[in-house]
């Protein structure tokens, strides 16, 4: 695979956003019922971003702005991410960089975002609530990635 500071084409964003959409709805699903069973507290991603924007900015942001902000940041902002690193970056090929990309969304979360909202490092006071999400982000990771190679391999 050549290496190209192009920007992605239309075709390939909407191949990431659909990628993008297919980790999303595993996503939320995930951080919903088996992480409420095995954790016992859902993730709940729009309170994360509520709280940063409260302790970072001042700034009281309503449940479905927080709510908008995750799903743009999970269909198109860590899927733009994804092509940025296997395209400019580093490729290791399928399934690792999916895997990769999964964890990588992981640390931004927990170990980035989550301090500067006022949590702890990667939830290490939730350790099961930090390993579902973990996992929840690997698994992420992997079907956005798919989805969208599989779709760029399909168009090619």
């Amino acid at each position: 695979m050549s290496r190209s500071f192009a920007l992605p084409s239309t075709r390939t964003v909407i191949n990431l956003a659909l990628g993008g959409f297919a980790g999303l709805g595993f996503w939320e699903l995930f951080a919903a019922v088996p992480t409420a069973w095995f954790a016992e507290y859902p993730l709940e991603p729009p309170e994360l971003v509520k709280s940063l924007f409260a302790h970072q900015l001042g700034l009281d942001i309503s449940t479905p702005v927080a709510k908008l902000l995750h799903y743009l940041t999970g269909f198109l902002f860590y899927p733009l991410g994804y092509y940025g690193l296997t395209r400019w970056v580093k490729s290791f090929g399928m399934p690792a960089d999916g895997w990769i990309w999964g964890v990588i969304t992981y640390f931004i979360a927990l170990g980035f975002f989550a301090p500067l909202a006022g949590q702890y490092f990667l939830l290490n006071d939730v350790p099961r609530l930090s390993f579902m999400s973990l996992v929840g982000h690997a698994i992420y990771g992997y079907l956005a990635a798919y989805v969208f190679e599989l779709l760029e391999a399909r168009a090619a």
